[in-house]
């Protein structure tokens, strides 16, 4: 259950990135906080001493149960000086928000479907309780105003997806985080590689041509698929991050990395 689209253009600014360095992208967290930790653990390891840049490429509340404690690390940001991060806005992170600002309304029906009521537990609130006097406004408001894509000169990062043929400019919101059939289905014609989340892959990155998706239903799977790229290198470094202390469906091998 999705809100209907508007077809408004973006009002968000697509994030430049230098690329004098190291850029990783992190698939949906979708509250797994633990996850979120084996990642920043692989990104510290393998960025050594040097700059890094992070994108998160949304979804970091509902259907996993730690979606509040992902919400505040990465209101907190990273702790190392030479990091940067850049979270990301996902379809679910907009329908929280919107759900918060308007309980009655029909974002909020189409939240508690999806997902939702993991997020209401990771804030202690059970189904049907009032919510907004116990998630801090401080978090709606920075859900509501992440970016919604990033582009490194190389590759553009984004939630869903983008609409083909349609200039970046003129991208709406709806697109860029909820496009699905559209977008896969097609060749874009961007002069970018477009990393993205949203559309599970259970067995790995979904690498073609022009895009690479890097969604493996961490909640469900207990894997959250992870790449590093290096300017000037077409052929990115994946990892997949796994915790052994939450039970999981098609379990994989820890630290499963691939390089193509």
């Amino acid at each position: 259950m999705a809100p209907t689209n508007d077809g408004a253009a973006s009002e968000s600014g697509v994030v430049p990135l230098a690329i004098d360095g190291p850029v990783y992208a992190c698939g949906d967290l979708h509250g797994r906080d633990d996850l979120m930790l084996e990642f920043l653990a692989w990104v510290d390891a393998d960025a050594g001493h040097g700059p890094a840049t992070v994108v998160f490429l949304g979804d970091f509340v509902d259907r996993g149960f730690g979606g509040r404690r992902v919400v505040e690390r990465l209101m907190c940001g990273p702790s190392r000086k030479d990091h940067r991060w850049v979270p990301l806005k996902g379809n679910h992170d907009a329908l929280f928000a919107s759900a918060w600002r308007n309980p009655g309304g029909r974002d909020a029906v189409a939240w508690v479907a999806n997902g939702g009521v993991a997020t209401l537990a990771s804030y202690g609130v059970a189904p049907g309780e009032p919510f907004r006097d116990r998630v801090p406004e401080a978090h709606v408001e920075f859900l509501e105003k992440l970016p919604l894509a990033a582009d490194d000169g190389e590759r553009l990062y984004v939630h869903a997806g983008v609409r083909p043929g349609v200039p970046m400019a003129l991208q709406s919101p709806f697109d860029l985080t909820w496009i699905r059939d559209e977008f896969l289905a097609s060749d874009h014609g961007f002069d970018r590689i477009v990393v993205h989340g949203h559309t599970i892959s259970r067995h790995g990155p979904d690498v073609r041509p022009w895009r690479v998706g890097l969604d493996m239903g961490a909640y469900a799977t207990g894997r959250l698929c992870c790449a590093r790229f290096l300017p000037g290198v077409a052929e990115p470094l994946f990892h997949v991050a796994e915790t052994r202390s939450a039970p999981v469906r098609d379990r994989a091998p820890a630290a499963v990395a691939w390089t193509r």
